[in-house]
C-alpha cells in the first residue's frame, strides 16, 4: 500500500464523505504545489504535532475530569487527522514531511483550569498561525484547506473558553 493510500485510509476512517473529499483535494493540489506551499504545509505539520503533544501531556497529568478528558481526546484526534492529511499532501508534492514539533511554552499544569487555559492558548496560537499563512499560499485551494483547519482550531478555542467560563472566546470578534 502506498504511503498516500495508507494515509488516506487512516484519515478516511475518521472522516465523513466531506472530509474524504477535502483530503483528496488537498493531496491532488499538493502534487503540483509550489515549493513554498509545501514548506508552509510542513510548518503546519510542526504545529499539529505540538497540539497532539499538548493533549497527550494534558491527559498524562490525570488532572482532567472525564468530560474534559473526552473533549481533549477529540481535539487530539482532530490534530492527528490534520497531521496525517498534511503529511500526505507534502509527500504528494514530492517533499518529506517534517518530524519537528513546534515549540510551545508550558506553564505549570497543576489543575484542570491550568490545563484548559494552556490548551486554549495552544489553540489560539494554531488559529492565528493558520490565519497568518493563508495569504502566503500560491495555490488558492491549498489556502482553502488551511482556512478549513483554521475553522476547526477556532471551534476548539470557543469550546475551551466556554469550559473555562471565559466566553466569548474572541471578545472583539476577530482571530488575532
Amino acid at each position: 500500500m502506498s504511503s498516500f493510500t495508507r494515509a488516506r485510509f487512516i484519515v478516511a476512517s475518521g472522516l465523513g464523505a466531506t472530509g474524504v473529499a477535502l483530503l483528496d483535494r488537498l493531496v491532488a493540489r499538493a502534487a503540483s504545489a509550489d515549493p513554498g506551499d509545501l514548506q508552509t504545509l510542513n510548518a503546519a505539520i510542526e504545529l499539529e504535532r505540538a497540539g497532539i503533544k499538548a493533549y497527550d501531556d494534558a491527559a498524562a497529568t490525570k488532572l482532567l475530569s472525564p468530560k474534559v478528558l473526552a473533549l481533549a481526546l477529540i481535539f487530539r484526534r482532530d490534530h492527528q487527522t490534520h497531521l496525517v492529511a498534511l503529511a500526505a499532501a507534502v509527500q504528494s508534492g514530492g517533499g518529506m514531511p517534517t518530524a519537528k514539533v513546534a515549540n510551545i511554552h508550558y506553564p505549570q499544569l497543576a489543575s484542570e483550569s491550568d490545563i484548559l487555559a494552556f490548551a486554549k492558548g495552544v489553540e489560539e496560537k494554531a488559529a492565528s498561525t493558520y490565519l497568518s499563512v493563508i495569504p502566503d499560499f500560491k495555490d488558492r485551494q491549498l489556502a482553502g484547506v488551511a482556512a478549513s483547519i483554521l475553522g476547526v482550531e477556532t471551534i476548539h478555542v470557543g469550546m475551551l473558553a466556554q469550559a473555562l467560563g471565559a466566553f466569548p472566546p474572541y471578545p472583539d470578534g476577530f482571530v488575532k
